[in-house]
C-alpha cells in the first residue's frame, strides 16, 4: 500500500472511531430508558404468566442474564427473587 493511502485510510478510521463514539453517547440516554422499560414488561409477562405453562423464550433469555445461569437451571425461588 502506498504510503500516501495508508495515511488518509489512518484518517478515515480515527474519524469513524470518533463519531462511532458520538453517536454511542447521543444514544445512551434512550438505551436506558429502553432497558427500564423494557424490565418493567418483562417482571409483569413473569407476574401473569402461570408457572405451569412455561415462560416464552424472551423471558426465558432476560431471566438467564438477569440471574446469570442457564434457564434449565433457574428454580422458582431463584425467579421470585429477580423480579422482587
Amino acid at each position: 500500500m502506498a504510503r500516501g493511502m495508508h495515511c488518509h485510510r489512518n484518517i478515515r478510521l480515527t474519524n469513524l472511531r470518533k463519531t462511532k463514539d458520538e453517536t454511542r453517547a447521543r444514544k445512551r440516554p434512550g438505551k436506558i430508558k429502553a432497558r427500564v422499560r423494557r424490565d418493567a414488561n418483562i417482571v409483569a409477562k413473569i407476574k401473569a404468566a402461570k408457572p405451569d405453562n412455561g415462560y416464552s423464550p424472551e423471558v426465558q433469555s432476560w431471566l438467564s442474564l438477569k440471574i446469570g445461569k442457564p434457564f434449565t437451571s433457574i428454580s422458582a425461588d431463584d425467579i421470585k427473587s429477580a423480579i422482587a
